[in-house]
């Protein structure tokens, strides 16, 4: 393959991934936690995962977060570092004896930090709930960094933010109504959302600390601003727009990124561009295989996750209504709506497939592109205009809207002929809209490396077609339970807060006693 100069922003990456890999992890005495509860934490968090149903990489900072949340006063701050390693070692999120004491240091002083800066957001009238949430998921993700760093993410989010801030063509992607500030927040976002699976929390954070650095040194009128905006266009429309595009072209960048990840000296690497276009495919080749593995962990986590919530709404709606309204339990709606979404949520797994060598072909050809220089052919991303006639669109639309009616249509009819009263029949329509949902959902993560279109026939695009309305309804339903997720919040009250507050104490009253023991 003809050698050929880095791009410029290839040639930035290749320094900063060097400067990377020479930065050393924190080192010296670790940190040991006694197995007190262990049991308990470790089972509990894996039930509450299953219920929270989020990306695998977002547990950590999920777990620290509601630590935060419950513990920490951010209005009067006490060390809370050791205390905090140790619930997160017993709950398996953590190996014993792999974080630093100095780390558990550098924990309480980061929070120190960030009590002093609520101080000043709450002095500027902002209220205590919000200052908290706000500085609870940036310390999540700080505190992240400190426990398990990753100074090569860093960098690659950095790149990767560059690469689609100048490869989208914005005159093609419609007026988007947005400053030029407004667009590289939503940009950012979006980035963040498509490659990288962030949530609102790992967005913030990143998104304030390079905009934002050493925030106690701050205005509290710049912080609110640049929060207020996150809280904005984090999932607002202009910022969808942008995700769909950044995701459709991501593929080349998540190779791009596995690869940095697993190569050591990947800044060495990128200079041979035969060797590193060779190298791409065959990450390319086994993140099929990778995906494909984790379809099926995926699958069943999903199937828990509708099997735990049915059986929750279940108990708690349907058989009471029934014996309050009938005296007794209907069980041919009730099995249907357990076992129904189950078997749905089956076949749907079952006709996903990852793409093939053309794509990896194409998606090659992106990484050629992408990081070194052809002399002007550089890679631009626009939406594709699949239907271009106007009265084309005009027709689709109208029988698009038609199917979405009829859909909604057809299965009320279904479910009233197989004799499901009005409580059954909502819970079954809600179910099979989350599960619809949950599958697309399924099948996007598949194809997050395809470049090319799928190839479907006739009947299989009959079913999503009139599958769409449900996908669509499932999310919304979605977006609102994962504001208020129930489930959740059952088993933060009724388990999480009682039993874990008992063990704290009884971990402080050990504590305690050995304290006066060596008084002795």
């Amino acid at each position: 393959m003809q050698p050929l100069p880095l791009s410029q922003h290839a040639s930035r990456l290749v320094s900063q991934l060097s400067r990377a890999e020479k930065q050393s992890l924190t080192s010296g005495p670790a940190y040991h936690v006694a197995g007190l509860g262990s049991g308990f934490y470790f089972a509990y968090e894996q039930l509450r995962n299953v219920a929270d149903y989020r990306e695998h990489h977002l547990l950590l900072r999920s777990a620290i977060e509601r630590y935060l949340a419950r513990y920490v006063r951010l209005d009067k701050y006490e060390p809370m570092g050791g205390d905090m390693v140790t619930e997160l070692t017993q709950s398996g999120y953590l190996k014993n004896d792999s974080v630093p004491v100095q780390v558990v240091d550098q924990i309480d002083d980061v929070l120190g930090d960030y009590a002093k800066v609520y101080q000043e957001l709450r002095s500027a009238k902002v209220d205590s709930a919000t200052a908290a949430q706000w500085l609870d998921q940036h310390a999540s993700v700080h505190i992240e960094s400190l426990i398990a760093p990753d100074h090569k993410g860093n960098v690659i989010m950095q790149f990767a933010y560059e690469h689609y801030f100048y490869a989208i063509d914005r005159s093609a992607i419609g007026k988007l109504e947005l400053t030029d500030h407004e667009y590289r927040i939503a940009l950012f976002c979006a980035v963040q959302r498509a490659i990288f699976k962030s949530d609102v929390a790992t967005t913030r954070y990143y998104c304030v600390s390079l905009s934002l650095p050493d925030l106690t040194k701050q205005t509290p009128e710049a912080i609110i601003e640049l929060n207020q905006q996150i809280d904005d266009l984090y999932a607002a429309p202009a910022t969808n727009r942008l995700y769909r595009l950044i995701n459709r072209y991501g593929a080349p960048i998540r190779i791009l990124r596995e690869l940095m990840i697993e190569q050591p000296q990947v800044d060495q690497l990128l200079k041979n561009r035969g060797e590193t276009i060779g190298r791409a495919k065959d990450v390319t080749a086994a993140e099929y295989i990778r995906i494909s593995d984790n379809l099926n962990k995926r699958v069943t986590r999903t199937i828990l996750f509708v099997l735990i919530t049915k059986t929750l709404v279940g108990v708690a709606i349907e058989i009471p209504y029934d014996l309050y309204v009938h005296g007794e339990i209907k069980w041919p709606p009730l099995i249907a709506n357990i076992v129904f979404p189950v078997i749905y949520l089956a076949t749907i797994a079952s006709r996903i497939s990852t793409p093939g060598r053309q794509n990896t072909e194409v998606i090659a050809g992106y990484i050629d592109r992408i990081l070194y220089d052809h002399g002007g052919t550089a890679v631009t991303y626009k939406p594709k205009r699949r239907v271009t006639s106007y009265s084309l669109n005009v027709v689709f639309s109208t029988v698009y809207a038609l199917g979405f009616i009829g859909s909604l249509a057809l299965l009320v009819y279904i479910l009233n002929v197989a004799g499901f009263n009005l409580v059954s029949g909502v819970i079954f329509f809600a179910f099979f809209s989350a599960v619809s949902f949950l599958g697309f959902r399924l099948r996007q993560s598949a194809n997050e490396l395809a470049m090319l279109d799928e190839r479907e026939g006739v009947l299989p695009a009959l079913v999503d077609f009139l599958s769409t309305p449900f996908v669509r309804i499932g999310h919304w339903l979605s977006d609102k339970y994962s504001k208020v997720n129930f489930v959740a919040a059952i088993l933060d009250v009724i388990i999480e807060m009682p039993i874990k507050t008992s063990l704290r104490l009884l971990r402080q009253w050990v504590g305690f006693m050995r304290d006066r023991n060596e008084e002795l």
